[in-house]
């Protein structure tokens, strides 16, 4: 009996853990949209707006912050149910092998939960066998990685699948290569259409919306990662932790230390994201620490100081004055590399050679596409 008992307890979690290893891009991208906040009145106000279904939901969906985490808490779920199946089984029947029948409640729970939890229900489990699902799939990977900012990820990703056609997938292409200091190489590898490569301003759905927030934080237009992180966040009142750390980092750029403040108290409300949220204190209402900080002191010095509406004078005038003022910085050069591509795209020739004379330093001119360029358009006309 006991090597029965066993068995099935094998059996439980092994269909357990293939059903959710193949949605964990999913799940994964989904955390990013909805955690669960461990605060009564937070508590109060989802059971009584979303019912207990979204409450659950959302408390085993935290967990795939961290998707083997995230796993085990849910199979401790089926293990129960199918402990719960065989001791009923057990009362009423005493024969060993009826205990495997424990296994189709199971089963069903752990078919059952991912079905509640995923955002398309029992249908990711086959995300990754069409063709539809395989895009999908391979965006909603390239979107975790730029939360994990593994740049080499994004291009390898890239790689794997031969020619780069779709925008988004442009969009988070370019967005690694102008981090890793590339884009201007790399750049008509892919077949480029126009600026829509680097980034798309149409905003269709969530999707590009955080997709551009993500972008504009790269380039360092900090007012318009901002403004789409905020829109968005509203829309999901409060709920997203991803929106919630960027606006974090935002107004902690801006100085706006009140508002950072209360994004940060939410996050403190979550398991993932509760030490994250406790290390930005240190910044509020601490200039000095802003300035030495790595990543916020460049960020702030890309803020636009004459007084004007965020891209009144077009996106390519902000990005000039963010490289102007965080030049000698690595965000200088992923800035530069944004911008010399959308002048090549935008077929802005004069500005783009202006642009690598005015920043020799960062040899522009030694990359491959933007090297050609700049030596036809040096010597020909730049109309």
């Amino acid at each position: 009996m006991k090597k029965t008992v066993l068995l099935i307890l094998v059996l439980t979690v092994a269909l357990h853990v293939s059903l959710f290893a193949l949605c964990v891009p999913i799940l994964n991208y989904a955390e990013g949209w909805t955690t669960f906040y461990w605060d009564s009145h937070y508590l109060s106000y989802a059971l009584y707006q979303y019912g207990v279904g979204e409450v659950v939901r959302q408390f085993f969906l935290q967990y795939f912050a961290h998707s083997i985490i995230g796993i085990l808490m849910t199979m401790i779920v089926a293990l129960l149910v199918a402990v719960l199946a065989m001791v009923i089984i057990r009362l009423f029947c005493k024969k060993t092998g009826w205990l495997y029948l424990s296994l189709v409640p199971s089963w069903l729970a752990s078919m059952g939960l991912l079905a509640l939890i995923s955002p398309n229900g029992l249908t990711a489990l086959t995300a990754r066998f069409t063709p539809a699902g395989q895009q999908q799939t391979q965006y909603l990977e390239m979107s975790n990685m730029v939360r994990k900012q593994d740049w080499a990820g994004i291009i390898a990703r890239c790689d794997e699948g031969g020619r780069v056609t779709n925008l988004l997938t442009q969009n988070f292409l370019n967005m690694a290569l102008a981090e890793k200091g590339l884009l201007g190489q790399c750049l008509y590898d892919e077949p480029c259409i126009d600026i829509r490569s680097v980034y798309i301003d149409a905003i269709q759905n969530e999707d590009f919306a955080v997709l551009l927030s993500d972008i504009y934080y790269s380039m360092g237009h900090i007012a318009q990662s901002q403004r789409y992180a905020f829109e968005l966040n509203e829309k999901k009142n409060d709920f997203s932790p991803r929106l919630l750390m960027r606006l974090v980092q935002t107004n902690i750029i801006y100085g706006q230390y009140a508002v950072a403040e209360k994004y940060i108290r939410w996050l403190e409300k979550t398991v993932y994201y509760k030490t994250w949220a406790m290390s930005q204190r240190r910044f509020l209402y601490h200039d000095d620490a802003v300035a030495k900080d790595a990543e916020y002191g460049v960020k702030r010095r890309c803020l636009i100081t004459d007084n004007r509406f965020s891209g009144i004078k077009g996106l390519d005038d902000d990005l000039l004055h963010v490289a102007r003022q965080t030049r000698g910085t690595v965000q200088c050069r992923t800035t530069l590399q944004y911008l010399g591509a959308l002048y090549l795209l935008a077929h802005y020739n004069q500005q783009f050679v202006s642009l690598c004379d005015e920043f020799p330093e960062y040899q522009l001119t030694q990359q491959k596409y933007f090297a050609d360029a700049y030596k036809k358009l040096k010597g020909g006309n730049r109309k």
